[in-house]
């Protein structure tokens, strides 16, 4: 268990060093998008943002991380009980 710390520590550490390298240009399909004049309407409005500073980028994506090795962990768990 020790070691899983350890490497959600390193995870938390990598994103907060190589978030801000991130870049802020459209992908592929939202070029072509906004070159087309297309708007974007999404069917699904998430409930939480990405965050608009470097601060609120790493909480984000902290608690990304945390909530999916929480569900990935108790998966595992449940596989290994049944």
């Amino acid at each position: 268990m020790r070691m899983i710390f350890k490497g959600l520590i390193i995870i938390a550490v990598v994103l907060a060093v190589v978030l801000p390298l991130a870049s802020s240009n459209p992908d592929g399909l939202e070029a072509t998008m906004e070159k087309v004049g297309l708007e974007e309407k999404p069917t699904y409005n998430a409930p939480l943002d990405y965050g608009e500073t470097w601060g609120q980028s790493v909480v984000m994506g902290l608690l990304g991380i945390g909530l999916t090795f929480a569900v990935c962990y108790a998966l595992a768990k449940l596989a290994r009980g049944a």
